[in-house]
């Protein structure tokens, strides 16, 4: 039985929401015996693309690609397994810094090696064809709603 699209639009739509699940969920099996969600894993990147220094939790949020994300349960997950610490800031003592630990570090540096072929994903395509989804996916994050 074919499925009824109502033009090329909603096609499309549906084919973008398809990739991004098959890549979610390629990216989440890399991460399954690590115990690490995609978006643990994204957090404790970027906190270690600053390591030894932190982020505060507003901060680890504007490098997030994942625009809806829970900070607060996202890392208190990452605080309960202890890959991060939350310290006080000592000159602004309302402010919350995370971090990861030497430890936890060198976890995530572990993990990365999982991902250091990522893009095999996609190498299939031609330099032509990346370029062009680039733009294209581009234009739809960057086109203003009106």
């Amino acid at each position: 039985m074919k499925e009824h699209l109502v033009n090329e639009y909603h096609r499309l739509i549906k084919n973008l929401h398809q990739t991004d699940s098959y890549i979610f969920n390629y990216f989440g099996q890399k991460l399954a015996p690590f115990d690490l969600s995609v978006q643990q894993y994204v957090t404790l990147r970027r906190l270690s693309e600053v390591y030894p220094n932190s982020l505060t939790a507003g901060e680890l949020k504007e490098k997030m690609t994942d625009i809806n994300s829970d900070m607060t349960r996202l890392t208190d997950r990452l605080v309960a397994k202890n890959l991060i610490v939350r310290e006080i800031d000592p000159q602004n003592r309302r402010k919350v810094n995370l971090r990861l630990t030497e430890e936890s570090y060198r976890f995530v540096e572990t993990v990365a090696v999982e991902f250091s072929n990522f893009e095999s994903i996609v190498s299939h395509l031609t330099d032509e064809e990346v370029s062009t989804m680039n733009t294209l996916l581009e234009k739809i994050r960057n086109q203003s709603v009106k």
